[in-house]
């Protein structure tokens, strides 16, 4: 029988620990590495809370923590103590640790096994470390080859927990299983705001794509609100500038607060120059107002980015938060910009088209006043008529007021035929003050029968004038349309006066034209002017609609241009053909006014 050598048996035994140990940290590896692979991101705060628990009772410590770095969002930080301790402090403050967050920024790991051993550059870290009851700690930066994702950290409240150097090359194992969730989280949810970003663009290019002058209020609100919650902000502001610069409109989500109030940010956007400050301490000398302003206001500044369309700086986008302030992003200055581009071109959109708007308003009272210079001689007849009969009305009741004996009854029949010419001339008056006002469109309720009686009243002496029988067939059930009165009067006139022109060339037959008015189907309603001119030409037919296209010789091409101006802005449509008998039938259509308009 052999006897073993006690010195083998002791040396021995700290191989066989040693061997031990490494076996149980590398299942606890195993483990933890299994366990961890497959994390998804809403898992990953429990999953990572479970293994700081298996390491914190496999290296016999009091507790540990992760720290995840992360800028402009929130970032994760996870502990585990034994019951009774509190939750270690954030390592990442640099404010409190200074020493130790540069140390971890370079990559390099943090050990203490007493406060002591901290060196004289570290009083401000240690006496954080002395508040927290931190005696003992390791500090383990976490990456996976590029910047630093977070760290990790195990520590005692005792003094005298030892840190060598193998333990400290296991930890470095563990933490890169650590790292790895860390970094799917990261690019898991750095994938989810990219789709949710995308939705979001797609979402108002679509809403903004046909969006009208009339809509516009509503809809940029609903697309504040959208990017507002995105961003997690509290406030957002698009502003519209004109191209002399000036601040005209607003829209706001929440609290809007007045541009003159924030004169140096406003400047900067009218130049074009993006505004990303995250304290009021950075604002400069220069912007001293804004910075009461931000006071004033309770409000952080955020971020401002200027809205340009082919280099002209249209709006501005604004976000400001109310709580904390948030981290500088480059990536949410991108968004922006690409959001910018969306509001940028509906702003653009609406002032095109407000300004062609303009024009064509401008064009149709132009229209209108040329189209009543046509009417001088006849509307000169309509007032002469009554201007001459109060005349000499007034004239009969001076002569009897004169005599010895008044015949009361007479001067009060003789004052009655005054105050009808009277009212028969204001009518007149009235007509053409509607006719060549200016203004904005006012839709209304309309009854067609109405517009058109108006026009054929107003028209009665030129057609006699002409020797033009003009005769109504109105329908009698006709529904109301919606529209303005002053344009619709204005195409029922254009055309007539298109009709009587075409009748002005000496031809056989009888002068005649029909103004009729029925339903177009179940939603519209129809006006026909119908002349027994010579019809219009083959080649014509298909342009007589256009701008600057006539077939007179001394004509514009302008009235029946905005004849589908005007109904084309109305929603109907407009048409032409000749009639089997002689002579074209000009017509427009509208639509019915909805239930709710009637």
């Amino acid at each position: 029988m052999k006897l073993r050598s006690p010195t083998r048996r002791a040396t021995g035994r700290p191989a066989r620990r040693g061997l031990a140990s490494r076996l149980r940290f590398e299942t606890l590896l195993s483990e933890l590495s299994a366990g961890l692979i497959h994390v998804s991101a809403p898992d990953t705060g429990v999953a990572l809370e479970r293994a700081l628990e298996q390491v914190v009772k496999f290296l016999g410590v009091d507790r540990g923590g992760l720290d995840e770095q992360a800028e402009g969002r929130p970032r994760l930080r996870l502990s585990w103590a034994r019951p009774g301790l509190e939750e270690p402090p954030s390592v990442t403050a640099a404010e409190q640790f200074p020493w130790v967050s540069a140390r971890l920024r370079d990559g390099k790991v943090v050990r203490f096994s007493r406060l002591a051993e901290l060196p004289e550059a570290a009083a401000i870290d240690r006496a954080s470390f002395e508040r927290a009851g931190a005696r003992s700690k390791v500090l383990i930066p976490l990456r996976t080859g590029g910047p630093i994702l977070g760290v990790l950290s195990f520590g005692a409240v005792r003094d005298g927990y030892a840190w060598p150097d193998d333990l400290v090359e296991r930890l470095r194992l563990l933490s890169e299983a650590f790292a790895g969730v860390l970094d799917r989280r990261r690019m898991e949810l750095s994938l989810a705001e990219r789709l949710r970003f995308e939705k979001l663009l797609s979402f108002l290019a679509t809403a903004f794509s046909h969006l009208s002058a009339a809509d516009f209020d509503s809809a940029v609100q609903r697309g504040l609100r959208e990017v507002v919650d995105f961003l997690g902000v509290d406030r957002g502001s698009l502003i519209e500038f004109t191209r002399d610069g000036t601040a005209t409109r607003s829209w706001a989500v929440e609290e809007w607060v007045e541009m003159g109030e924030f004169p140096w940010m406003t400047a900067r956007l009218q130049r074009g120059e993006v505004i990303n400050v995250s304290q009021l301490e950075e604002l400069p000398d220069e912007a001293a107002v804004d910075r009461q302003s931000y006071l004033m206001h309770r409000v952080k500044p955020q971020v401002a980015v200027p809205l340009l369309v082919s280099g002209i700086v249209v709006g501005g986008l604004i976000f400001s938060t109310v709580g904390a302030e948030r981290a500088k992003s480059d990536e949410l200055i991108q968004q922006l910009h690409l959001l910018g581009e969306v509001f940028a071109n509906a702003l653009s959109r609406k002032q095109g088209e407000l300004e062609a708007m303009r024009l064509r308003q401008e064009l149709a009272h132009i229209g209108r006043v040329s189209a009543l210079g046509e009417l001088t001689a006849s509307l000169a007849h309509e007032l002469n008529q009554p201007l001459t009969a109060i005349l000499s009305n007034a004239q009969a009741a001076q002569r009897l007021l004169a005599g010895d004996m008044v015949d009361l009854e007479k001067v009060r029949e003789i004052l009655s035929d005054i105050v009808a010419d009277d009212k028969r001339a204001a009518a007149v008056i009235s007509g053409l003050r509607g006719l060549l006002k200016k203004g904005e469109p006012e839709f209304v309720r309309l009854d067609l029968n109405e517009i058109v009686g108006a026009v054929a009243w107003l028209m009665r002496s030129d057609t006699i004038m002409r020797n033009v029988s003009m005769s109504l067939d109105l329908a009698s059930d006709l529904p109301n349309a919606r529209g303005d009165r002053v344009q619709l009067q204005q195409v029922v006139l254009n055309l007539v006066l298109n009709g009587l022109e075409a009748m002005r060339e000496p031809h056989a037959g009888t002068r005649t034209l029909v103004i009729r008015t029925a339903r177009d189907g179940a939603g519209a309603v129809r006006v026909t002017v119908q002349d027994s001119g010579p019809g219009i030409a083959p080649k014509d037919l298909g342009h007589i609609f256009e701008p600057l296209y006539t077939t007179k010789r001394e004509g514009l091409g302008m009235g029946l241009a905005i004849v589908h101006t005007i109904i084309s802005a109305h929603g109907g449509t407009v048409g032409a053909e000749n009639n089997r008998d002689g002579g074209a039938s000009f017509r427009f259509t509208l639509p019915v006014a909805s239930e709710r308009e009637r």
